[in-house]
Parts: structure tokens; sequence; C-alpha cells
């Protein structure tokens, strides 16, 4: 411990615990500018990718219809990857149409986080889960590898990064069918 007087170690834990809330209070206000921005990002996406909506049930007698409005998951991060800022990238998209975003910390989004992102949502918005929460369906390779050129990614990036997900136990493929693996909600 110094020699200093204790006032005097007092006054200086004052002045560093102001300039820490000063900071703090700095600190906040840019990330809430920062997600401020992202939203709006996110904003544009949905109103171009839109939502689905399907009819799901109605009543005995027909007068009342009930309907299901959801996002599609895979659209919705590939218009993303065009319109979110350099440097950020969906890393997961909920079934509740929650999503969350990432910064990566680089300038420039590697364009192979974005792929990732993509083949990730198709997998999770094509695989069904029961009552139970088992999955009862999940997409072929094909079908992922395919809608994914749909949302304009080229096919060998496509096959690449699968295969690069599965190394990384996100997905599991067997038998030509993906599977969301033991990291698919935290990559």
């Amino acid at each position: 411990m110094t020699d200093d007087p204790l006032h005097e170690r007092m006054a200086e834990y004052e002045t560093l615990a102001r300039e820490a809330a000063e900071r703090a209070s700095e600190r906040d206000e840019v990330g809430a500018a920062v997600g401020d921005r992202l939203a709006e990002s996110i904003s544009e996406a949905v109103t171009e990718t839109g939502v689905n909506v399907e009819a799901v049930d109605r009543s005995g007698d027909g007068r009342r219809h009930r309907f299901t409005a959801r996002l599609d998951r895979a659209a919705l991060v590939a218009a993303l990857t065009e319109s979110l800022p350099s440097g950020f990238v969906v890393s997961h998209v909920n079934d509740d149409g929650s999503l969350s975003v990432e910064w990566t910390g680089e300038r420039e989004t590697p364009s192979k986080r974005e792929h990732g992102a993509v083949l990730k949502a198709i997998v999770a918005e094509e695989t069904t889960v029961d009552d139970d929460g088992l999955i009862s369906a999940v997409p072929t390779r094909d079908r992922v590898i395919g809608r994914a050129v749909e949302l304009g990614i080229e096919e060998r990036d496509a096959e690449q990064r699968l295969a690069r997900l599965e190394r990384l136990d996100v997905v599991d493929i067997a038998d030509g069918k993906v599977y969301p693996d033991e990291n698919f909600s935290r990559i």
C-alpha cells in the first residue's frame, strides 16, 4: 500500500469513478446508436423478404379462420447479408423470428461467415420439430445446397461451407440429410 494520505486516495478514487461513469454513459450511447442502425437494416430486410402467411385452421362453421405469419429465415439472412453494415453477420435466427447479429471484429465480414449463416438458416427453416420437441423432418443436403444457390450463394461455396459446418459439429450430414448438431445454436 502507498504512503499517500487516505483522503487523497479517496479523492483519486472519486475522480476515477466519475470518469468511469461518464465513459460508461458514452459507451451506452454508442451501443444504442449501433443497435438502432442494425434495427434499420433488419427492418429493411424484413420488408424486402416479407413474411409467409398460411391458413392453419378454421372453425367448424367456416366463419372463423386462423393464420400463421412467419419469416422465411433463410431469405431474411440472405437479405441481411447484403444490407448489414460491414463487419456484422447474423449468427442465429430463432423460431420466433428473433435473431442475433454479431460484430465479427473485422472491418469486412468474411463471406464464409455470411454463407454459413445462410446455410444454417436454411437448415433451421426446413427442420420440423414435433409437439414433444423431437426432430421429425430435416432437409436433404441437395435441398440445402439448392436453396443456398437460390439465395445467391455459388454452389461450390455452399458445398464447402456446409462441409465446414459439419466439421464444426454445427450440422450432421447422414444418409443425405442435414441435421442440426450439438453446436447448432452456438455458431
